[in-house]
């Protein structure tokens, strides 16, 4: 009877742990359905077979949910990305060239993000709040890795200063516009994903290196 006890506690224990995950992916469901504004947390709920109040323990309000939707997407990408960095101990044009290929092949080329950039660029007039905290949550800690990368390189003389290191938003710029490319035009006017991403290495490289 005691084992059945204790078999039960871990399963019951196992389920709340894996619930914010359930949460997480109903309301990437609904919100990829619908839109932000028309999802609700009674459908996300709904979804994750939990209860309205089950998300509030987890989640202050919808706007949160959303932004810990994002966080969830890109997290172990921007972790590896950073580690990358603290683990590094060649040139910093191997650096970015390490960096930049993970970028691609885990951001990049993932839809799942897209279609949360498809939903944040849809909604953000109405709810300029929402794009507030994508920025300073999301993209500024981006923004940040790679000023410390360049920083790194400033600092061992491998990059000269320019007005690409005092704008770096510069260098992701063609990250964008490939997203705005592949959201529009994917199926009918398809890009070589790997020569785009050379190409955009090779001008962030000649762009920064003192030599290259």
């Amino acid at each position: 009877m005691t084992d059945v006890l204790e078999t039960h506690t871990e399963t019951r224990r196992r389920r709340k742990a894996e619930r914010p995950h359930e949460i997480l992916e109903a309301a990437f469901l609904e919100f990829s359905r619908n839109g932000y504004a028309m999802t609700t947390l009674d459908a996300i709920a709904e979804r994750a077979g939990v209860t309205k109040g089950t998300i509030y323990v987890y989640f202050e309000n919808k706007e949160h949910l959303f932004i810990s939707m994002v966080r969830e997407l890109m997290k172990v990408t921007l972790d590896t990305v950073h580690d990358m960095f603290e683990r590094h101990e060649g040139s910093t044009a191997d650096l970015l060239k390490a960096q930049f290929s993970f970028i691609y092949e885990n951001i990049v080329e993932d839809r799942r993000r897209r279609e949360v950039v498809r939903m944040l660029i849809a909604e953000a007039p109405r709810f300029p709040a929402l794009a507030d905290r994508y920025h300073d949550e999301i993209h500024q800690p981006c923004m940040e890795m790679l000023q410390h990368a360049i920083q790194r390189g400033m600092d061992r003389g491998e990059i000269k200063r320019s007005a690409i290191t005092e704008c770096a938003l510069v260098i992701v710029a063609p990250m964008a516009l490939i997203d705005v490319w592949m959201m529009m035009f994917e199926d009918r006017q398809p890009i070589d994903l790997k020569a785009y991403f050379n190409a955009h290495l090779d001008l962030v490289l000649k762009g920064l290196l003192t030599k290259s």
